[in-house]
């Protein structure tokens, strides 16, 4: 065309057909048919010098306008199927350009075709979605400004940090309040966050945050070991933004902003009591937002996550990861370990007797280890419960397992009975308990103590128990000792202090 518009200036400078093609060194046929071809569209030249390339190809080059009118409609009618397949996992430019030659053999090149399909991809604002893989990133990290809930009992304010995650390709945004930024809430946030987008990423990017990583680098940064053994257990692999460069995490960079202004700015001149009730306000907000269509495109980040982000994504594992704590513990006489976390009592086989043993616990489970064997598992008892006795029946000797098979009791129905008469029976029994070496010596002394409620009354035993529970020490023939001699039913006298004489106190003659 550039050519074209040169012979057209020069033949309205000179005015001759000849000099035109002397000077640009052309023949005088190609210039008179040039012209020719012109002046059939418009006598007025300028006006032409004025016009696109397009028209300009359309009046000198019809058959060729033509064939590129063809190659323009055929690529525009395929770019909404080439948009959708950039998206799914190993779909390249280059293998939709060998499709698309192997069916328009007259099509562009491949650099045109890529020049072309990027326009089209910045004309419709796809430039984010087709930047990120679907399905591969969960991005996560604190906002900055944080919410609170007020105690209603105390009126105490209750400052809560807010863990946001998104996974860029969709946008799809998930938040939740927490109780601070420690390991064990950052965690829970973290299996909130999986559950509530259903399926495991490749890749868990976050900040530096002090409980993800213990040593930042560039290359290979140091996470925490909880976080890795989070990571074993969902087989994903964790990544930390290099130092003070937000555009490695621009997406929740961007959703932090977006969650300030769709859940914070709500919720603003809302009270709540709980910390369960407002992270349920939270999540009415982010339903309202991850539904809301897109400004420049059809769908919204929910409907494009499960479309393209959610099928690419793996399953969760049949348990959430937790948390596992470990304790040091001795194996006591009464071949139970206490873990004093919730004071309470877990069984080992006898033989293990004063050796030292290792705790792993969860919140459902706890594992006995010895010498790095695993001993004893038992379901984790509530913290609620305390100094209660979980005994599995292969850890007993031959000796107690037999009583026990015989009497039929447990500590827990000792325990039950003694409530119902009252809270100083309940004390003796539980002390009781705990007083022998092996807990089942101590069934036939509290069965004692409570047929002695039998024998003088619940009501006599509630009160012994209770004259007991003041010297901090009970046993059954102490409190058959005082229902016999009815000493609970005797008044405490109050205890008189004799003044001794001396030189200074004056006596009663001196107030006569």
């Amino acid at each position: 065309m550039d050519q074209i518009k040169a012979i057209l200036q020069n033949y309205l400078i000179s005015g001759s057909i000849k000099a035109t093609a002397r000077q640009l060194k052309t023949s005088k046929n190609t210039v008179r048919g040039y012209l020719r071809r012109a002046k059939q569209y418009d006598e007025d030249l300028s006006k032409l010098l004025e016009s696109e390339d397009e028209l300009l190809r359309s009046i000198f080059y019809p058959e060729d306008s033509k064939k590129e009118q063809n190659r323009a409609a055929a690529f525009t009618q395929n770019v909404p199927y080439w948009l959708k397949e950039l998206r799914r996992v190993g779909v390249t430019r280059q293998l939709l350009w060998k499709e698309y030659q192997e069916e328009y053999p007259d099509g562009y090149g491949y650099s045109q075709f890529c020049d072309r399909l990027r326009k089209e991809i910045g004309r419709k604002d796809l430039t984010l979605a087709l930047s990120h893989t679907p399905g591969e990133v969960m991005m996560v990290d604190f906002s900055g400004k944080k919410l609170q809930w007020v105690d209603a009992g105390s009126g105490e304010v209750n400052v809560c940090e807010v863990l946001v995650a998104v996974f860029p390709h969709s946008q799809h945004t998930f938040a939740i309040a927490l109780p601070s930024q420690q390991i064990a809430d950052f965690v829970h946030g973290l299996n909130q966050a999986l559950l509530f987008f259903g399926g495991m990423p490749k890749v868990i990017l976050s900040d530096n945050l002090k409980a993800f990583v213990t040593r930042a680098d560039k290359y290979e940064p140091k996470f925490t070991q909880l976080c890795e053994q989070l990571g074993a257990h969902y087989q994903v692999d964790l990544q930390a933004a290099r130092v003070a460069k937000p555009k490695d995490k621009a997406s929740v960079e961007s959703a932090v902003g977006i969650v300030y202004k769709r859940v914070y700015a709500p919720l603003r001149n809302e009270t709540f009591h709980s910390l369960q009730s407002l992270n349920d306000a939270i999540r009415q907000q982010l339903d309202l937002h991850n539904n809301k269509p897109y400004q420049k495109k059809a769908g919204s980040r929910k409907t494009i996550f499960e479309a393209y982000e959610l099928p690419q994504m793996g399953s969760l594992p049949s348990e959430l990861f937790e948390i596992k704590k470990i304790a040091s513990a001795k194996v006591q006489r009464n071949y139970h370990i206490y873990l004093g976390e919730e004071k309470n009592y877990y069984s080992v086989p006898y033989k293990f007797v004063g050796r030292q043993a290792e705790v792993i616990y969860t919140s459902k489970i706890v594992e006995v280890y010895i010498d790095n064997q695993r001993v004893a598992i038992h379901r984790r008892l509530f913290s609620r419960d305390a100094y209660r006795y979980q005994t599995q029946k292969g850890h007993m000797p031959q000796a107690h397992q037999h009583w026990r098979e015989i009497k039929g009791y447990n500590a827990q129905y000792f325990l039950t009975q003694a409530q119902k008469i009252g809270p100083a029976t309940h004390w003796a029994i539980e002390h009781v308990l705990i007083s022998k070496i092996h807990e089942a010596q101590s069934y036939k002394s509290c069965l004692g103590i409570l047929r002695l409620g039998t024998s003088f009354s619940n009501e006599r035993l509630e009160h012994a128990a209770d004259r007991c529970r003041k010297v901090n020490k009970v046993n059954y023939g102490m409190l058959k000792r005082i229902l016999r001699l009815k000493l609970d039913q005797a008044k405490e006298e109050p205890h008189q202090i004799a003044i001794p004489f001396h030189d200074n106190i004056r006596g009663a003659g001196n107030y006569q």
